[in-house]
């Protein structure tokens, strides 16, 4: 990182994986994947920053759930259901 950003160290860990394969028939339960997550990240500030009252730095944890997204019948991802995907 350049010096003057102000970070004096960043480093961080995803982690991911598929926890439960469902098959199904019909419209709304062709079947689906669902995973399982960890994200951390820390970040510690040069002086600049700690002058500037923002403390030595921060750490963020948290773990999370996901769903693959829904295709349309062209095997395009449309997110989680037909017409209101992100």
């Amino acid at each position: 990182l350049p010096p003057q950003c102000g970070v004096k160290n960043a480093k961080g860990i995803w982690k991911m994986k598929r926890v439960w394969i469902w098959e199904g028939e019909g419209e709304e339960t062709d079947g689906g994947e669902l995973f399982e997550g960890y994200f951390s990240f820390s970040i510690s500030y040069d002086g600049m920053y700690r002058k500037a009252g923002h403390g030595s730095g921060s750490t963020c944890r948290f773990a999370f759930w996901g769903v693959r997204a829904m295709k349309d019948n062209t095997g395009k991802e449309i997110g989680l259901g037909p017409g209101k995907g992100i």
